[in-house]
């Protein structure tokens, strides 16, 4: 059997302007899949492309806590990157590897992160179905194919597509600090009463701190097994690398891309 070759690409810690450039850059650039794994460095908070209700955010504390918000090219609602590992698995249109079918492809991809998981003992189930809610706050719904451990969610992810092909990007969640999601967005004494009901994370489930490194080797094998591929270790291109920096300080440093003030 003939595998697919996947190029893996572990761009370390950045801040949230590069590591949402370089997303796209890869997405722009596809022309075979490609699996990169990175890291926040500052926290930082990402908002949904669409995402418009954001009253919920408390926009002053994030200024006054050095906390950068950055728009993201994919759906969804904010992310606050603290504690975590994300993955961007970038795919050309291609049948033979991922379903055409938004939700087909979800969970596809579901299954490669819950060999993830699996690796460090967490038995993770799929919803099947989007949750409902109006909360500003990714987690506290599960959309299409995500994972849940005992009900609560551990990994939330999104998609951008384009005529050339497909970006999935997600987090996978080391430990999750519930009161700076607290001051971040503004929640209500119900909703933080909530909270630890919703999610999760790797340490709440192993009693143990998992190392950037270590995730980065379970996403390695995770997918790699799924979708049979030959993973070849590499680096951003010289015109990936060039894309990247001019979307960074055009696009995703300017307050007319970002909009949230």
């Amino acid at each position: 059997m003939k595998m697919t070759k996947c190029r893996f690409i572990n761009t370390g810690l950045s801040d949230a302007y590069t590591n949402m450039a370089i997303d796209e850059a890869l997405l722009n650039n596809v022309g075979g899949p490609v699996l990169r794994v990175y890291g926040w460095s500052p926290t930082a908070l990402s908002i949904g492309y669409s995402q418009k209700r954001v009253h919920n955010i408390d926009l002053e504390y994030c200024n006054n806590s050095g906390i950068p918000v950055v728009r993201r090219i994919t759906g969804g609602r904010a992310v606050y990157h603290d504690n975590e590992l994300t993955y961007s698995f970038i795919l050309p249109n291609d049948k033979s590897v991922v379903p055409d079918s938004i939700a087909l492809s979800y969970k596809k991809i579901a299954s490669a992160l819950q060999l993830v998981f699996e690796h460090f003992g967490i038995s993770a189930t799929l919803k099947e179905r989007p949750g409902r809610g109006s909360q500003s706050l990714c987690y506290m719904s599960a959309g299409w194919y995500e994972l849940l451990v005992n009900n609560k969610k551990i990994s939330g992810s999104a998609q951008r597509r384009v005529n050339t092909g497909f970006l999935q990007h997600g987090s996978i969640l080391q430990d999750f600090d519930f009161q700076i999601h607290k001051k971040i967005f503004n929640l209500s004494p119900e909703e933080c009463l909530v909270l630890p009901y919703k999610i999760t994370s790797l340490k709440n489930e192993t009693g143990g701190d998992i190392t950037y490194n270590e995730i980065v080797n379970a996403v390695y094998e995770g997918f790699a097994s799924e979708f049979c591929f030959k993973m070849e270790h590499d680096t951003l291109t010289k015109k990936e690398t060039e894309d990247a920096r001019k979307l960074r300080y055009i696009k995703y440093e300017s307050e007319e891309w970002t909009n949230v003030r």
